[in-house]
């Protein structure tokens, strides 16, 4: 037996068509760790839970708060999704820590404008350990901060891109996460707050008026996910007997999550645990306690 042998059997090569040929001069081959995931969850129980929260504080509570708290939850089960890959290894992090994303926008605005619209990020840290209306305290004040004062924490990493070409932009964020996520150092004269991007980004797309939205990683932040919560929407929930004869129908909410995930962290096995943790928490939200 030859020591060297063909590894695949392959008959002539065929000629390209001119869509083809324009297509291999256009992509490379596909190297992106990217996947994606949709999940329905049942939050009748946890917008009930949201109402009785409204009755002990004064501060708004939205789903967003709510499924924020379930996450950390997740992943303080799951530590495999709080960690960071630095040469070639994977470091845990000591806390879970949330970042929202918010959006800074003048009501009513012409979008096409410069400086009318902007995206910023409101960081929880320790969310894990905090309450639903703890997390929604900090996050609404977060929130206002950013509106109110144009976003101070991240206006200096905002103002030095500005002054960077569009053709260095690559280079310049490339060397961003280098410095923030494989060396781990951090400068105030990077113009960004430390670990400003924690353990995991949530994003409300449903406060847009969508239905669902398939996000994607922000490869600065360093982190494997990201989930967007779409609108909340009225689905039926059939009952039935020990036949599985339908006996009753009723009305219920849900809500869909939407994350982008990186395969090198997570896999088939870890979704389907994830998940099922993910419904337990909001089916059941005074596990909180």
């Amino acid at each position: 037996m030859s020591l060297i042998q063909k590894n695949k059997p392959f008959g002539k090569p065929q000629a390209a068509t001119k869509f083809r040929r324009l297509a291999l001069g256009s992509w490379g081959a596909p190297n992106n760790p990217t996947i994606y995931g949709v999940l329905e969850l049942n939050v009748e129980r946890a917008l009930e839970y949201l109402e009785t929260l409204r009755g002990q504080t004064s501060e708004k509570l939205t789903i967003t708060h709510f499924l924020g708290k379930m996450l950390a939850e997740v992943m303080r089960l799951h530590p495999e999704l709080n960690c960071e890959l630095r040469f070639g290894k994977f470091y845990p992090r000591t806390s879970v820590d949330l970042s929202f994303q918010v959006a800074i926008e003048d009501e009513g605005a012409d979008l096409g404008l410069k400086h009318r619209h902007d995206l910023s990020s409101g960081l929880i840290r320790d969310a894990d350990r905090k309450s639903v209306i703890e997390i929604a305290k900090e996050l609404n004040a977060s929130a206002r901060k950013i509106r109110a004062e144009h976003d101070p924490a991240f206006s200096g990493i905002k103002k030095i891109s500005s002054l960077v070409p569009g053709f260095l932009q690559s280079a310049a964020v490339g060397i961003l996460k280098w410095v923030i996520s494989t060396l781990n150092l951090w400068s105030p004269l990077l113009g960004i707050p430390k670990n400003a991007f924690g353990s995991l980004m949530i994003t409300n797309v449903g406060s847009l008026g969508l239905d669902f939205a398939l996000p994607a990683l922000f490869p600065p932040a360093g982190i494997p996910s990201i989930v967007a919560v779409g609108a909340i929407y009225k689905a039926p929930v059939y009952e039935t007997d020990e036949s599985g004869v339908v006996i009753k129908t009723r009305l219920e909410r849900f809500v869909r999550l939407c994350g982008a995930f990186d395969h090198r962290y997570i896999d088939g096995l870890h979704a389907s645990r994830i998940a099922r943790d993910m419904r337990k928490f909001t089916e059941h939200p005074e596990l909180f306690s």
